[in-house]
C-alpha cells in the first residue's frame, strides 16, 4: 500500500490524494462515523451531564468507550483506506483539543490512510477550525485538504492499482455547524461551489485516465435523496416511519438495515438536478452518518444510499448496533456490509440503564 500526497503532473490529476494498492486481492474500505468523543470534565455548563456520565467520560476511558471499538473494526476488516463521515468529537466538550489529538494518534497508529470530514458538532471546539484542520493535515497517514470552497474539508481521494484508478472518493463538508468561528457555515448544505469542485475533479480525472472512473460521495448530514429512496421503495410511509428491512418490510434489490430516526425534516434540500450531478460524475454510492439509529443501505436510481453504522458509544443509538461499514470493491461493482464492533462496550450510564431494563423485561 502506498499513499501519494502529491499528484500534480501525474496520471492521477484531479485527485488530491491517491492510495495505491495491490490489485491481486479485493480492495476494502472502512467507513467510521459519529464517534462523538467527549471529555465530561470539559463540559461548558455544569448541568450538561449527569454525575455518572462525567465519571464515565474521562480521557482515561477513551480507549474502552471508543478506541477499542475502532481497533476491533480495523482488525476484522483490514481495510486499505478508512474514511470518516463526521462527528469525530463533540467540539463543545473538547475546548482543549485533546480529544481530537488523541483520535489522530489512534488513527495514525494503524498505518492505514484515513480521510475525515467534519460533522455538525466537530467545529464547536474553541480551538477553532484552522487549528483542527492543521491537526489533520499534520497527521502522517491522514488525507485531508481544507480546500477553498464552502466549508472545510472538500477533497478527492483516488484508489489505484498501478497507474489506473479503480475508484474515486469525493469527501465534502455538509456544514451546519453551530460554532461561532467565522470559518463555520451554520446552515447545513452541499453548496454550488462544492458541486462544481467535484465536477471539475471528475473532468480532470477523466482527461488524465482517458475514461470515467466510478466514484463515491461521502459527507455527514443526509440529503433529501435518502428520503426519496426509502419512500419510492415503499419502506417509509406516514404510518411507518421506523422499520427494519427484511423484518417489518420485505427487502428489495438486496437492501438492508434499520431506520429509527425520522429525518424527513432534517435532511439537506438539494433542489433539482442533484441526481443528474451524481450520474454525471459517475457516483453510484453515497455515504453519510449523523442519524445514529439509521443504518440502511438502499439502492435507488442506480445509486446506493448508505447510512454508516455508528462507531462510538456517546449519545443515542440502538444497543448492539455499533460498529463500522465495510465497502468491498470488485471491478465496477461494490458490496456494502455493516461490521459490528466485537470489543466489550465500556460502561456508559444511559446504555447500562437501557440494558438493565431489557434484562428485567426479558425475565417477566
Amino acid at each position: 500500500m502506498e499513499l501519494i500526497k502529491n499528484t500534480k503532473g501525474t496520471a492521477f490529476e484531479g485527485c488530491d490524494f491517491v492510495v495505491r494498492v495491490d490489485g491481486e486481492r479485493k480492495i476494502k474500505l472502512l467507513q467510521l462515523t459519529d464517534m462523538q468523543m467527549i471529555d465530561g470534565e470539559q463540559r461548558r455548563r455544569p448541568d450538561r451531564l449527569t454525575a455518572p456520565e462525567i465519571e464515565a467520560w474521562k480521557p482515561e476511558n477513551f480507549d474502552v468507550l471508543c478506541g477499542d471499538h475502532i481497533r476491533s473494526l480495523v482488525a476484522q476488516t483490514q481495510p486499505d483506506l478508512i474514511f470518516i463521515t463526521g462527528d469525530i468529537t463533540y467540539g463543545s466538550f473538547d475546548d482543549s483539543g485533546e480529544n481530537l489529538l488523541w483520535f489522530c494518534r489512534l488513527m495514525d497508529s494503524f498505518r492505514i490512510p484515513w480521510a475525515p470530514v467534519f460533522g455538525n458538532h466537530d467545529n464547536e471546539s474553541k480551538k477553532g477550525i484552522t487549528w483542527q484542520c492543521e491537526q489533520f493535515e499534520r497527521s502522517k497517514y491522514c488525507m485531508f485538504r481544507r480546500g477553498n470552497v464552502s466549508g472545510n474539508g472538500n477533497y478527492t481521494v483516488g484508489i489505484a492499482v498501478g497507474e489506473k484508478l479503480v475508484r474515486v472518493l469525493h469527501m465534502l463538508d455538509s456544514n451546519g455547524c453551530h460554532s461561532e468561528d467565522p470559518d463555520a457555515i451554520r446552515k447545513k448544505g452541499i453548496y454550488a461551489d462544492q458541486i462544481d469542485l467535484v465536477r471539475s475533479n471528475t473532468a480532470k480525472i477523466q482527461a488524465a485516465q482517458g475514461e470515467g472512473v466510478e466514484a463515491f460521495l461521502a459527507f455527514h448530514i443526509p440529503v433529501d435523496c435518502f428520503v426519496e429512496a426509502e419512500t419510492r421503495k415503499g419502506y417509509c410511509t406516514d404510518e411507518r416511519v421506523s422499520y427494519s428491512i427484511g423484518v417489518d418490510v420485505p427487502s428489495l434489490d438486496g437492501d438492508f438495515g434499520c431506520k429509527g430516526d425520522d429525518v424527513r425534516k432534517g435532511v439537506i434540500d438539494t433542489g433539482t438536478g442533484f441526481m443528474d450531478f451524481l450520474k454525471e460524475c459517475n457516483i453510484n454510492g453515497v455515504f453519510v452518518g449523523h442519524c445514529h439509529k439509521n443504518n440502511t443501505c438502499i439502492t435507488y436510481n442506480g445509486i446506493r444510499w448508505v447510512y454508516g453504522l455508528k462507531t462510538g458509544q456517546y449519545d443515542d443509538q440502538y444497543i448492539g448496533q455499533m460498529g463500522g461499514t465495510q465497502i468491498t470493491l470488485g471491478g465496477k461493482d461494490f458490496w456494502v456490509q455493516h461490521i459490528p464492533s466485537l470489543a466489550v462496550p465500556g460502561v456508559y450510564p444511559s446504555n447500562a440503564s437501557f440494558v438493565q431494563q431489557m434484562l428485567t423485561e426479558n425475565k417477566r
